[in-house]
């Protein structure tokens, strides 16, 4: 406890402070000052819980000081000293909520007396500020206090015995018992889709934070339902899968699950709504606290094998994924589309073979991988045989995350075939107008003449090998690929030896032939000159 004592008359003041026995009151520090700056300055520095003060000051009177002190917000208890019994004063006093109103001369155990009281009073007002503070701070705290607690005891490897669970629980100040009955509901989101241009976009680019927004969508679905909304916490890095936990507020009978579900529909509406992607439900069953942990990592352990569509609610204990021999589609038919370039029968194909897996529940994600396998390395094979370097036109985001994608759901894996048969597609329609290939060729020299330029580098930014390059280069244009950088190369360093004063050395660099004699050789092949001949012979400077 802090007290401030407050007059002008600084014999009243050093009376006040050695002849109270301040330390039987339980206060700690004493605080003085002559005039309302001084005290105003001391509020500011410190915490004052009883104020003592002079009322007739000539530099502002204590109840302009209590004025003041009421505005700011400072809870103290005051003490009002005055040598006038002015019936004004007193009124002003108890207007701004004194402690006490006291009339000099000063009787010292008299002031005890009333600085007793004021400092119980000050207690109590400190332990029920205290007790509004830590309410307060638990309604402001409460959903991180809860995501904390769930991130503590799902997200450790190792399960908490009810020893640790029950310590866990006094430490977030939560009211759980062991007994308590909650739902855990696993969530994916699905943000990617791909645009006009076959690039990668995700609904959450620029978005807002995630996990609050799916806090206030379930929070508004579950509110006056059976079940109370506790927390959602992310359990992988990617912004896709979210555990949501829900608490029941009466013991769940026969028909709680079934309520759940249709919560969960409405849930997965809100998401598309709100969110701008899709998603996916996926609910066990009830589980007490204790078992939780136990309960979770199965939930997550079942939907991992599990492959269906998007925008539904998998209510599990899912009928067991029949173990059968990967068996695969009609390859043959399948190349056949690719040869007559039929994307759609292709993709038909595909949906067809993938849904009736999926009705019969023999979707599994071995068979679901062996699949791919077998589409991915026909399409390789078939741009190997138009001599395409598949490896180089599928490298990249979009592909590295539309095949990452592919075995979250039907629509992903049907998304990712196609996405390989269309730049396919495209691509052979490209390469077959040869004078669209040289161009590309041909830009690409004209710009990067002065680096190392070889076939394999040419081959990387047309996806093609490089034997193929060199032919249907020549095939176009009559002149060799060799030929033709060594062309462009000369015509610049012409220009620059006709245009400027550097050296042949540099020159030679600038054109990217490192080996000085080699340039020399290779300009005078083409021109009958040297350099330094073909500069003497044409220049005028």
């Amino acid at each position: 406890m802090n007290v401030l004592i407050v007059d002008d008359d600084r014999f009243v003041v050093s009376s006040i402070e050695k002849r109270v026995n301040w330390e039987s009151l339980g206060i700690e520090n004493i605080y003085t000052a002559s005039n309302i700056r001084q005290a105003k300055k001391v509020f500011i520095e410190r915490k004052i819980h009883v104020l003592i003060s002079d009322i007739e000051m000539p530099l502002g009177s204590g109840l302009e000081l209590l004025a003041w002190i009421r505005t700011e917000g400072y809870e103290v208890q005051a003490i009002f000293l005055t040598n006038f019994a002015n019936f004004n004063y007193a009124q002003k006093a108890i207007e701004l909520q004194s402690f006490e109103y006291y009339l000099k001369p000063i009787e010292i155990d008299k002031l005890e007396l009333i600085l007793k009281k004021a400092i119980q009073k000050a207690l109590r007002s400190q332990t029920s500020e205290e007790t509004l503070r830590v309410g307060h701070y638990w309604q402001q705290n409460k959903q991180k206090l809860l995501d904390n607690f769930w991130i503590s005891t799902l997200r450790n490897n190792e399960f908490l015995t009810s020893d640790q669970l029950t310590e866990q629980l006094k430490i977030h100040t939560l009211d759980y018992t062991l007994d308590t009955h909650l739902l855990p509901i696993l969530l994916e989101l699905f943000p990617y889709s791909l645009n006009k241009n076959k690039e990668v976009e995700s609904a959450f680019d620029g978005a807002g934070n995630l996990q609050d927004r799916l806090t206030n969508i379930n929070e508004q679905i579950f509110l006056g339902s059976p079940f109370s909304f506790e927390s959602v916490m992310e359990i992988n890095t990617n912004k896709e899968k979210f555990l949501v936990i829900l608490k029941c507020k009466n013991s769940p009978d026969n028909h709680s699950l079934h309520k759940a579900k249709l919560l969960c529909n409405q849930l997965l509406t809100a998401i598309q709504e709100k969110l701008a992607c899709d998603v996916q439900c996926s609910i066990l069953s009830f589980a007490t606290l204790s078992d939780m942990h136990v309960h979770t990592m199965e939930l997550i352990s079942l939907k991992e094998n599990v492959i269906t569509y998007k925008n539904q609610v998998i209510d599990f204990p899912f009928e067991q994924m029949k173990k059968q021999k990967y068996v695969e589609p009609n390859l043959q038919t399948l190349d056949d589309y690719l040869q007559s370039g039929n994307r759609t029968g292709f993709i038909n194909l595909c949906q067809k073979y993938l849904t009736n897996l999926q009705k019969t529940n023999s979707l599994s994600l071995d068979v679901l991988s062996n699949f791919r396998l077998d589409v991915t390395q026909l399409i390789y094979t078939h741009l190997k045989r138009k001599e395409i370097l598949a490896h180089k036109l599928f490298h990249g985001n979009t592909s590295h995350i539309l095949q990452t994608q592919s075995s979250r759901s039907m629509e992903d894996i049907i998304e990712y075939i196609a996405y390989l048969v269309d730049v396919s597609l495209e691509y052979i329609s490209f390469i077959h107008s040869q004078k669209s290939v040289v161009k590309v060729i041909s830009e690409f020299i004209d710009e990067n003449y002065h680096e190392n330029i070889t076939r394999d580098s040419i081959a990387k930014i047309v996806y093609l090998s490089p034997d193929y390059i060199a032919r249907i280069f020549k095939k176009e244009t009559g002149v060799s690929l060799v030929h033709y950088i060594i062309k462009k190369r000369v015509d610049v360093a012409k220009h620059l030896l006709l245009t400027t004063h550097l050296p042949v050395h540099s020159i030679s660099d600038r054109v990217g032939y490192g080996n000085y004699s080699y340039f020399t050789k290779i300009f005078k092949k083409e021109t009958t000159y040297t350099p330094f001949e073909f500069r003497k012979r044409n220049i005028i400077i």
